[in-house]
C-alpha cells in the first residue's frame, strides 16, 4: 500500500468513533457517533476526489467510473465492547505487529482498504469500464435498517461483494427463517423458559414444577432443582447456523415432561428427533439446519422459536410443507432468502483469481450458513478479510488483525478491483 501511514491515521480516526448503535437523534438515526463516523468516511472519500451520497445518515455511497455497476458494501457500526480488553477498544493500538481496536476486522479496516484500492485505481489512469458503488452501512450489527432505507432511495447493483466474511470467498449463503411452534401449557409444569437469542443454541432452560418431583428421576435426564425450586437444564451454546456444535437445553426438559405423562411427544418427535427428516433436505450448499433456541410461556401457550437455515436455492415453499405436518401450531417468517452466485461465473472467478494470485493458493469458493451484507446484492459474495487460521475474535475483547494480514488482504482487494474494472 503506497499510503500506509496515511491509511493508519485514517483508520485510527475511524476506530475512535464509538459506533455502537445509539439513541436515535435528529439526523442521526442510529446515534450521533454513527453519523459522525459516516460523515468522516464520506468526507475522506471526497478528499480523494470521489463523488458521494449521504442517504440521510442511514447509509452512504461512494462512486467512481461508468459502465456496468459493481457493488461493494461494508459497515462502520460495531458491536458493544464487552469486558476483557487489554487496550482501549476505541484507540487503534499496535503491539508486536498486531493492530487492536473495535472495528479493525469488523468492518472499518476492510471497508477503508476497499476505499484505498479504489483510490489507487482512480489515480492509475487505467481505462475503467465499470461503475463502482461503495456503500457505507451504519446498522449492520443491529437490524439492517440502513439497507431497508437504501432500498427506498435507489437500486443497487446486481453483483457485488462485502469485505466482511472469510477468504477465499463465499459464493452462497443459506437463507434464514424463523419458525415458531406453539402448544397449550402443560398440566404439571409452568413458566417454562430458556434461551437468550434466536440465533444461538439454548444453553439454559427452566420450568416451575406444580407437583412434587423426584430428584433422582431428574438426574436421569441431566436435570436438577435449584434453590428456588425450579427445574434447571444446562446445555452448551453454539451459533444457530451450526447447532450440532452445541447441546440444546430444551430437549431434556421435554424428555422429562414426557416421562411424567405430559402430552409432548409430537414436540420431541418433530422438533427434536426430526421424524420427518427435514434436516436431510440438501443442495450443493449443504443441509438445512433447524435449531429450537428460545422457549417461553404466556397466557396458557408455550412457544418454541426456531432458527432455520435453508441452503440455496431452496425457498420457503420447499420446506414449509414439512413444518405444517408437525401437528403443532406453526408460524414462519423469512428473515433473509438464500443467496447463490454462479461458482464458475466471471464475477466469482475474478474475485477468486485475485485471492489465488496474491496468496499462491488454488482455493475454491465456499458457502456459509451465516449472514453478511453481501445479501444486499442479488448476486453477492462475502470476500475476506479473515484468513483461515486467523484469530477470530471480531465480536469479542481484543479484536485484532496482524499488519501482515491487513496488507495481504489489501493486495487482494486491489487486485480484484483492478481486474473487475477491465473485465
Amino acid at each position: 500500500m503506497r499510503d500506509f501511514n496515511n491509511y493508519l491515521l485514517h483508520l485510527e480516526k475511524l476506530i475512535s468513533y464509538k459506533t455502537v448503535c445509539g439513541k436515535p437523534l435528529p439526523n442521526a438515526p442510529f446515534g450521533e457517533q454513527n453519523s459522525l463516523c459516516l460523515n468522516y468516511f464520506l468526507n475522506l472519500a471526497k478528499s480523494f476526489g470521489f463523488e458521494t451520497i449521504n442517504y440521510d445518515n442511514y447509509i452512504g455511497e461512494v462512486f467512481f467510473g461508468t459502465g456496468e455497476e459493481v457493488g461493494i458494501i461494508g459497515h462502520i457500526d460495531v458491536v458493544p465492547t464487552g469486558l476483557g480488553w487489554e487496550t482501549d477498544p476505541f484507540t487503534l493500538t499496535e503491539k508486536d505487529g498486531v493492530l487492536y481496536g473495535r472495528g479493525v476486522c469488523d468492518d472499518k479496516a476492510p471497508l477503508l482498504s476497499c476505499l484505498y484500492a479504489l483510490k489507487e485505481l482512480k489515480e492509475s489512469g487505467l481505462s475503467v469500464n465499470k461503475k463502482f458503488r461503495l456503500f457505507v452501512g451504519t446498522d449492520e450489527e443491529t437490524g439492517w435498517r440502513d439497507i431497508d432505507y437504501l432500498n427506498t432511495k435507489t437500486t443497487v447493483p446486481e453483483f457485488g461483494f462485502s469485505p466482511d466474511g472469510d477468504f477465499p470467498l463465499s459464493y452462497a449463503e443459506k437463507g434464514i427463517a424463523y419458525v415458531n411452534f406453539s402448544i397449550n401449557s402443560l398440566k404439571n409444569f409452568a413458566d417454562i423458559k430458556g434461551g437468550t437469542v434466536i440465533n444461538a443454541v439454548c444453553d439454559y432452560a427452566t420450568a416451575q414444577p406444580l407437583i412434587k418431583v423426584d430428584e433422582n428421576e431428574l438426574k436421569k435426564f441431566g436435570l436438577a432443582l435449584n434453590d428456588e425450586g425450579l427445574i434447571v437444564s444446562k446445555g452448551k451454546s453454539a451459533h444457530g447456523s451450526v447447532p450440532h456444535l452445541g447441546k440444546n437445553a430444551i430437549k431434556p426438559l421435554f424428555e422429562y415432561f414426557l416421562s411424567q405423562g405430559e402430552d409432548v411427544k409430537q414436540v420431541l418427535d418433530y422438533i427434536f428427533y426430526d421424524k420427518l427428516e427435514v434436516g436431510k433436505l440438501k443442495t450443493e450448499q449443504g443441509y438445512l439446519t433447524f435449531s429450537p433456541n428460545l422457549i417461553s410461556e404466556k397466557d396458557g401457550v408455550i412457544t418454541i422459536k426456531c432458527d432455520c437455515r435453508f441452503p440455496a436455492p431452496l425457498e420457503q415453499k420447499d420446506f414449509l410443507p414439512y413444518f405444517e405436518k408437525f401437528n403443532l401450531n406453526v408460524k414462519t417468517s423469512i428473515k433473509h432468502p438464500s443467496v447463490m452466485v454462479e461458482k464458475t461465473g466471471s464475477f466469482v472467478q475474478t474475485l477468486l483469481g485475485a485471492y489465488n494470485e496474491i496468496t499462491g493458493e488454488t482455493a475454491q469458493p465456499v458457502s456459509m450458513g451465516g449472514s453478511t451484507f453481501a445479501r444486499a446484492f442479488s448476486k453477492g459474495c462475502s470476500f475476506g478479510p479473515k484468513f483461515v487460521g486467523q484469530v477470530d475474535n471480531i465480536h469479542d475483547a481484543n479484536e485484532q488483525v496482524s499488519i501482515e494480514n491487513l496488507l495481504t488482504a489489501y493486495k487482494i482487494y486491489k487486485k480484484a478491483i483492478f481486474d473487475l474494472a477491465s473485465r
